[in-house]
């Protein structure tokens, strides 16, 4: 049975995988508040790691690691120093006991101890307990029931009194008001993740991604929505994309990528591969692959009929859509934006019609209609009108209300209209949620719902003092290296990223999601230290270290921070728009023509700055001109990071990892890292290269004498490497990427 209880002012409802305190809740993995409970159950004691290990994870092989790491999030979600120990203690050598006490919910309130009562009241609202007195328990339904009767008839007899007295000034509701949301409920909750997921064309089945905790590898898997049984339905791990029935719901197709074998002119290789459905039920199946892509990018499949394919390809930098017809083992091309690029798709057999958003040469967002065919019946501007960042991207599908799209922008829900009109809808959610997908008969869809946390950590370099030294390329790399030791810096129950030391100060800025957006915050460095345990880590909430630089709108989403060369100011580049931040609240928008992508370098005093921008719908790296939206084309290969040299040489990764570095005549290859580039970021300080690669091992090489130095071994967790001083390398590494599947029921 579910337990629910309190510890001090936390209030765990391990049903639910939550823990609340002040009216904030975090969702936790399910063997962590397992791990809580267990502790409770036996608080006081000192319980060994052996016995929670085969009590929580009966008939299951796990390391001491594992549960090692439940403790760090326990202790993280109680706001438990790790060492302090308020709350939960280690033993060495012994195990861990929860030192709190322990207030049952059943023992102070009988029916809150009943499961089936909790199940049927998902509006519980929990009240703080304070000592000698009752909690409050929340509204039942019958309450909610009244309670929104009243509200209903005050609201109509408003409306109608304003009619009477102002008929103009009525506006008509948008189509998203329409739509309400009446209930939510998970179909998976596990330890791993779960991602694109999809309905079965008859409507009894999902259908999604599993991923093992921290791999980037997946397996898919199927949910029978009645009994609840689930069915994995791949043998072997794999990078897959979104999943797509076939009509008649007996194949499932998607793309998988794997590594290339030559000749190829990429990294990745796209396989288009197919999965026969009912026999994947009854065991585990092997895909079969339909095409395979080694010169450019396909992703997003949908079947259009029971013999065709629609996919996007990426031809020249440019998204574009394209009809794979099986049986014949050919591609044909449905539309292309001349001078633009596709962002998305959806296709409504019940509507015969493709919708799809593209990026026009101009850089604005675009709300298309296509015949099945790819004849263009109509092209409208999205009118964003400051409800959501001008060149946000977005990802809409098809919904019941007639004539409109629907789509998330991971905070918020919205409609748009094929006239490029988007209105809100109503959603009774905290954490962030993918664009939905609706059932067949439109009354319920699917989404994501996720919680991300990351932490910033600094990596004192005094540590690699004996690292081993390789100055040729053709020096075998180590299979192993020892582990890097690193030190938390910043942390909260939210994402914080992208941090960066300022130039001769005490100050990091980073973005953070505490608060529930994305904003730019600083942090100050305790003098003579680059981040020690007895400094850190600190929440960013704690007024005493940090302090919030930005104000953005809700749906802002902070891509890259840099600072300027006096430390004084910032700039930002927030939902693909610059904006310079000063230390003294100053706040000042830089207005281009184009939206910025990825920001990599910024000149303060010369007001130029390097980075990758959407010119005639291609990712296109340059150097622009802060002042007068003007810019130089630095290449035309596909980059995905970039960094300047003291000596202001260039150097950047290219889409197949490769580093590159600019010349007197042409741009030239770093062979010493020709298999050192992975889908991390680098940063440069001082000539030398930071980097991380496919196997998660931190390397410099030295510009000056081309000198190969592997420091030492990172987590799989590690996200980013962000910025370097001469202490230490700050780094980002992932707590927990939770990711539910849940049906949202609609009326």
């Amino acid at each position: 049975m579910s337990e629910q209880y309190w510890i001090g002012g936390f209030f765990v409802d391990e049903a639910r995988n939550q823990i609340t305190h002040n009216a904030h809740t975090q969702t936790l993995p399910p063997k962590a508040l397992t791990v809580l409970t267990y502790l409770a159950k036996r608080q006081g004691e000192v319980v060994s790691q052996e016995e929670l290990l085969n009590q929580v994870w009966k008939d299951t092989v796990v390391s001491p690691n594992t549960l090692q790491r439940c403790i760090a999030q326990l202790r993280k979600a109680l706001g438990d120093d790790g060492k302090a120990q308020g709350l939960i203690k280690t033993h060495a050598k012994k195990g861990y006991s929860l030192e709190a006490a322990i207030r049952w919910e059943d023992q102070q309130k009988g029916h809150f101890g009943d499961n089936d009562a909790l199940d049927k009241s998902p509006t519980h609202l929990y009240a703080m307990p304070e000592d000698n007195k009752t909690i409050k328990a929340g509204f039942n339904k019958k309450q909610i029931f009244t309670l929104s009767l009243i509200i209903a008839l005050v609201i109509t007899l408003l409306i109608s009194i304003t009619r009477m007295l102002w008929p103009s000034s009525v506006l008509t509701p948008s189509p998203a008001n329409a739509m309400r949301i009446i209930d939510i409920r998970l179909l998976t909750s596990t330890d791993d993740r779960e991602l694109a997921s999809t309905y079965s064309p008859d409507g009894k089945f999902i259908v999604f991604q599993r991923f093992p905790e921290v791999m980037c590898k997946s397996h898919l898997w199927a949910k029978n929505i009645e009994t609840q049984q689930e069915y994995q339905l791949t043998r072997e791990l794999g990078t897959y994309g979104n999943l797509a029935f076939s009509e008649d719901g007996a194949s499932l197709t998607v793309v998988k990528q794997n590594n290339c074998s030559a000749p190829a002119q990429q990294k990745k290789c796209f396989l288009l591969q197919q999965v026969d459905f009912e026999q994947a039920l009854l065991s585990p199946q092997t895909p079969t692959t339909l095409m395979e892509c080694k010169h450019t990018e396909i992703k997003s499949p949908t079947w259009m009929s029971a013999n065709d394919i629609a996919l996007l390809q990426k031809d020249q930098g440019r998204w574009r859509l394209i009809r794979y017809s099986v049986s014949a083992n050919k591609s044909t091309l449905l539309y292309e934006v001349s001078n633009g690029s596709v962002v998305s798709y959806a296709f409504s057999k019940s509507h015969n019609l493709i919708a799809l958003t593209a990026v026009h040469e101009s850089g604005v967002l675009h709300v298309e209609k296509l015949a099945p065919e790819g004849t263009l019946l109509s092209s409208n501007p999205i009118n964003f009108n400051g409800v959501i960042p001008q060149y946000g991207a977005i990802y809409p599908n098809f919904s019941p209300i007639d004539g409109h799209l629907i789509f998330s922008t991971g905070k918020q829900l919205f409609t748009v209209s094929f006239d490029g009109d988007i209105s809100p809808i109503s959603m009774p959610l905290t954490d962030a949620i993918g664009t939905p997908l609706f059932h067949p008969n439109g009354k319920k869809m699917l989404a994501i719902k996720g919680h991300y946390d990351s932490d910033i950590v600094s990596v004192p370099l005094s540590q690699f003092s004996h690292s081993a030294h390789v100055p040729q390329i053709v020096a075998q790399q180590p299979d192993v290296l020892p582990p890097v030791n690193y030190e938390t810096v910043v942390r909260s129950m939210q994402e914080e990223n992208r941090a960066k030391y300022q130039p001769d100060g005490n100050l990091i800025a980073y973005f953070s999601e505490g608060d529930g957006t994305s904003q730019v915050w600083t942090t100050t460095i305790p003098q003579g230290a680059a981040g020690s345990q007895n400094d850190f880590p600190h929440s960013a909430a704690d007024s005493n270290y940090t302090k919030q630089r930005s104000q953005f709108p809700t749906n802002t989403y902070v891509r890259n921070i840099l600072w300027a060369a006096d430390g004084r100011s910032l700039l930002v580049n927030a939902s693909s728009q610059l904006t310079r931040l000063y230390l003294n609240s100053k706040e000042e928008a830089i207005s281009l023509n184009y939206p910025v992508r990825s920001l990599f370098h910024w000149d303060s005093q010369n007001k130029t700055a390097v980075a990758n921008i959407l010119y005639k719908g291609v990712n296109t790296l340059v150097e622009l001109n802060l002042t007068n939206s003007e810019f130089r084309i630095l290449t035309h290969h596909d980059v995905t990071w970039a960094a300047k040299t003291v000596t202001g040489e260039l150097i950047y990764k290219d889409n197949a990892d490769k580093l590159w570095i600019s010349g007197a005549i042409e741009n030239e290859l770093i062979p010493e890292l020709t298999t050192q580039g992975s889908h991390q970021n680098f940063i440069v300080k001082n000539d030398v290269v930071y980097g991380i690669n496919d196997h998660y091992q931190l390397w410099k090489y030295m510009l000056e004498n081309g000198t190969l130095e592997f420091l030492g071994q990172l987590p799989e967790s590690v996200d980013y490497i962000t910025d370097v001083n001469d202490n230490a390398i700050l780094i980002t590494l992932r707590v927990a990427a939770r990711k539910d599947v849940v049906e949202l029921s609609i009326e």
